[in-house]
């Protein structure tokens, strides 16, 4: 992991799930600030000095080894601790618990306190209640209440909570739901589509690009083609007039919804269209003109850009994932698009607004002094593709030799499952197509 902002940093070690950083959420509830507890602006001005202290002690730390890793996390979650120890997490309000919502995600004791405290308002059955539920499967908790997280929608407020900013979440904590599951409740996931009407509130439009996945994976091909209907409908009437931010949030989740993953069409097909721009290797030749050049290879995607922390992060990892495998059987793709800069790690920023052959110029600058071995590539689509579905980088694809999408939504640091998608499409070609190396070899400290 290379310097960056710490932030990200101190969510990895401190989160389960490398592919999640999300901060600890308050509970749904309306409490008023306890009497002799801190304002919210003594505990925002206590959060941002315990932030300033580790960023000072940690941002120019490069490379740092498993052990120091976890030396670290164990310093970040006692120092939370000792900023949460005059806390009682069960009486703060909601302004209270969001000005220390990072110390309690880098906490793993106050996470548990926090899930506890959730689980009990989880069992209210309203709308409050089901965020609670939510915010407590976000924390590690099985479903807010003991079960999977597809019980989740079985809660008496789901109609109401889900369109909630927290209760939105839940669309995420179900995407590797048992569709076994979801299709036992297809009628109260079809129902929902009610609620996306051309007067809709902001807060239920918003909640489309996630309710059309699980209306994918719950219902027929032809009804959930009527439910994207239904909710492409309310984004284009909203879109007349909105303004501003909400403008272009509806723009973006148009162009999402209309994507090939968002149609259901991603997975198992050929790669949506995707324009090269600029293909290079660090040694500044051309491999390859247009993905279609790659069939016969098994592609990794990994979509990034320099500005983005945990995307350069795993730069070792992916490094390592060429070193393992033949040239000549698996190609590495890093895909970006135009970003009017280039946020250079070993050197200053520069700023390449207007100026794309500066950009190239400055990319191939940054392959350079960052070591990358493997190809990137330019693409006139946003590296926030909307046929892939991408709302975060780094994000992982898969392509087999036939150019179908095998895997998506993969985190450069889940080697284990990208190794694995690999070995199954190469074993398909014959004892020729192993890896170089042992496929469990991994890169010190990354």
């Amino acid at each position: 992991m290379l310097a960056c902002t710490l932030l990200p940093l101190v969510f990895a070690l401190t989160l389960d799930d490398p592919k999640q950083t999300p901060p600890a959420p308050a509970p749904a509830n309306a409490t008023a600030p306890v009497a002799g507890a801190p304002t919210v602006e003594q505990l925002e001005q206590r959060v941002a000095a315990l932030f300033q202290e580790l960023q000072d002690k940690y941002s120019k730390l490069e490379n740092p080894s498993e052990d120091e890793m976890k030396q670290i996390q164990t310093e970040v979650a006692a120092r939370a601790d000792a900023a949460l120890a005059d806390l009682d997490l069960a009486t703060l309000s909601d302004t209270q618990l969001a000005a220390i919502e990072p110390l309690i995600g880098w906490s793993p004791a106050a996470r548990e306190r926090m899930q506890k405290i959730l689980i009990e308002k989880a069992k209210a059955p309203t709308a409050a209640g089901f965020m609670a539920a939510v915010q407590a499967a976000s924390l590690g908790s099985r479903g807010g209440a003991g079960g999977e997280p597809v019980l989740l929608l079985d809660h008496p407020g789901f109609a109401e909570g889900v369109a909630t900013e927290d209760g939105a979440a839940v669309f995420e904590l179900l995407e590797d739901a048992p569709k076994a599951e979801l299709a036992k409740r297809a009628a109260m996931i079809e129902a929902y589509s009610t609620r996306f009407t051309p007067d809709a509130p902001m807060l239920v439009v918003m909640t489309g690009e996630g309710y059309l996945k699980l209306a994918n994976a719950a219902l027929t091909k032809e009804k959930s083609a009527a439910v994207r209907t239904t909710v492409l409908a309310a984004i284009a009437a909203k879109s007349v007039t909105a303004e501003g931010r909400d403008k272009k949030i509806l723009e973006r989740m148009a162009k999402t919804l209309n994507g090939a993953a968002a149609r259901g069409e991603l997975v198992g097909f050929p790669i949506p269209t995707m324009h090269c721009d600029w293909v290079k290797r660090v040694d500044g030749t051309t491999p390859f003109k247009d993905f279609a050049d790659l069939k016969g290879k098994v592609v990794v995607l990994d979509f990034w850009a320099t500005w983005c922390g945990p995307c350069v992060g795993s730069f070792p990892k992916v490094a390592q994932l060429r070193t393992d495998y033949p040239a000549d059987k698996l190609e590495i793709v890093g895909v970006t698009s135009i970003q009017g800069m280039v946020a250079h790690t070993k050197r200053e920023a520069v700023q390449c607004e207007g100026d794309t052959e500066k950009e190239k110029t400055e990319l191939l600058a940054f392959m350079k002094d960052m070591g990358v071995t493997w190809t990137v590539a330019i693409t006139t689509e946003d590296v926030f593709n909307p046929d892939f579905g991408i709302r975060g980088i780094p994000f992982v694809a898969i392509l087999d030799q036939a150019g179908k999408v095998y895997k998506v939504g993969m985190h450069p640091s889940d080697e284990g499952s990208i190794r694995a998608a690999i070995d199954e499409l190469l074993s398909a070609s014959g004892p020729a197509a192993t890896p170089a190396k042992p496929a469990n070899t991994r890169a010190s400290g990354g």
